[in-house]
């Protein structure tokens, strides 16, 4: 005679087994779902944060584009007599907006006239070129350079 309790057993424990794959595999996908889940969130998140900063960032830019815009009129005088109102100009500017820190004039062809800085000595007529730097290349096409 057999006994009957190993078979039972044996169904229990086919049984437990069973169950608790399919338990497993459901936490391990709802794992995995929620980790997908959350690093989508948090990509969002990131990208709105970015375009806030962004938004802030170039407002702050237009802001002081726009203070620098006063300061960039064409002067009527000569050229030598225009540099003195130019470098008052310069210097309520540098007190007007904390953020600039050092204004630079060039000619048309690219020689330093006048330079102001909060850091350094202000330098009148140095006459360095900067024909062949960014900055006066983006100032001759009409943009601002903002670089060192």
């Amino acid at each position: 005679m057999i006994p009957r309790g190993r078979l039972f057993w044996k169904y229990v424990i086919v049984f437990v087994a069973l169950v608790s794959g399919a338990l497993l595999a459901s936490g391990l996908l709802e794992i995995y779902f929620s980790y997908q889940e959350n690093k989508a969130a948090l990509a969002g998140l990131q990208r709105e944060k970015a375009a806030g900063a962004a938004a802030r960032i170039e407002g702050f830019i237009k802001e002081i584009e726009r203070q620098i815009g006063w300061t960039t009129q064409p002067q009527l005088a000569a050229p030598s007599a225009a540099l003195e109102p130019r470098r008052v100009d310069y210097l309520r500017l540098l007190r007007q907006v904390p953020a600039i820190t050092e204004l630079s004039h060039l000619d048309a062809s690219g020689r330093e006239q006048l330079r102001v800085s909060r850091l350094a000595m202000d330098v009148i007529g140095s006459q360095a070129d900067f024909s062949a730097e960014p900055k006066f290349r983006e100032a001759k096409a009409g943009k601002i350079y903002y670089g060192p």
